[in-house]
């Protein structure tokens, strides 16, 4: 009878640590089987041939159709860094919030940036030497063109609900997209857009910087969100809100939010500071779908 009681004994405790087992696994998110990703590449049909973006497109369980928001990224400093964007790592916790709230997300590599085998396009220079940030915005502007007309060849896209959102050259770039117009457009969030900091606070040809701006609020009847951080030291305040100045009064659509200071540099408030900025960027995507 002992040893029969010390069997059971022992299976009863197999069965306590595998229903322990088991409901931990229960536990656990299921964040693998909630969304797919691709991975992809976008063609973007330039004068003198076509070339490609990579790209990497999540969305939420089911067949949707889902409004998208179009992710794109900075530049940094040395040039020699802009191989390491990386399509599979960039943004992966900021495109599972937007998943959270029931976006798909299309994160774009630009030309000269990653694996890209074509050439940085995003350099250019007027005739009289300085920065022509204009120009610059417009080349990245070709590259988020074909990732909206790739987007809206998907039937699990939303067609008309297409936000566009960018982080430093790359909000300067969805500031320059918003200007052409482009059917679908719905919105665009501007994270500490600019071009041209070569080093902390400093900014060459800023002016140009400025100008760029208020030539693409010309044009532009997109509205936008503009996130900055009391301690950015890409664009500090002065020239973010010079920035933003020039936007509006020449005829953009935009809110600007003075984000608080992040760590030694709050450039970086988009990846790191997500408790400073969610509930502007919700505010914002909810009154898009009310608009829509």
């Amino acid at each position: 009878m002992v040893r029969m009681q010390r069997k059971y004994g022992k299976q009863s405790c197999r069965i306590v640590v595998l229903l322990s087992l088991l409901l931990i696994l229960a536990m656990l998110p299921v964040e693998a089987a909630s969304y797919t990703t691709e991975f992809l590449n976008i063609s973007v049909n330039l004068k003198h041939g076509t070339v490609y973006d990579e790209a990497r497109f999540t969305k939420p369980a089911g067949d949707g159709p889902f409004p998208l928001i179009i992710l794109t990224h900075g530049t940094p400093r040395l040039a020699e860094e802009r191989k390491n964007t990386d399509v599979t790592s960039y943004y992966k916790a900021q495109t599972e919030y937007f998943l959270e709230q029931g976006y798909a997300v299309l994160f774009v590599v630009r030309r000269g940036f990653g694996a890209s085998m074509a050439p940085y396009a995003e350099n250019l220079t007027l005739s009289n030497g300085t920065k022509d940030y204009w120009g610059a915005g417009l080349e990245a502007a070709k590259d988020l063109r074909a990732a909206v007309d790739y987007a809206k060849s998907r039937q699990d896209v939303e067609k008309t609900k297409i936000v566009l959102l960018g982080q430093s050259t790359g909000g300067h770039s969805v500031i320059a997209t918003g200007s052409l117009n482009l059917e679908g457009i719905c919105g665009i969030i501007n994270f500490a857009g600019g071009r041209g900091s070569y080093a902390p606070d400093q900014v060459r040809d800023e002016n140009n910087l400025i100008d760029s701006m208020a030539r693409y609020g010309k044009t532009s009847t997109v509205p936008t969100l503009w996130l900055y951080s009391a301690n950015d030291h890409y664009f500090r305040p002065t020239l973010a809100r010079a920035m933003y100045k020039a936007y509006t009064e020449s005829g953009g659509q935009a809110v600007f939010i003075q984000l608080p200071p992040y760590g030694n540099d709050g450039h970086r408030s988009f990846v790191g500071n997500r408790d400073a900025w969610s509930s502007y960027v919700e505010k914002f995507l909810t009154e898009l779908k009310g608009k829509a």
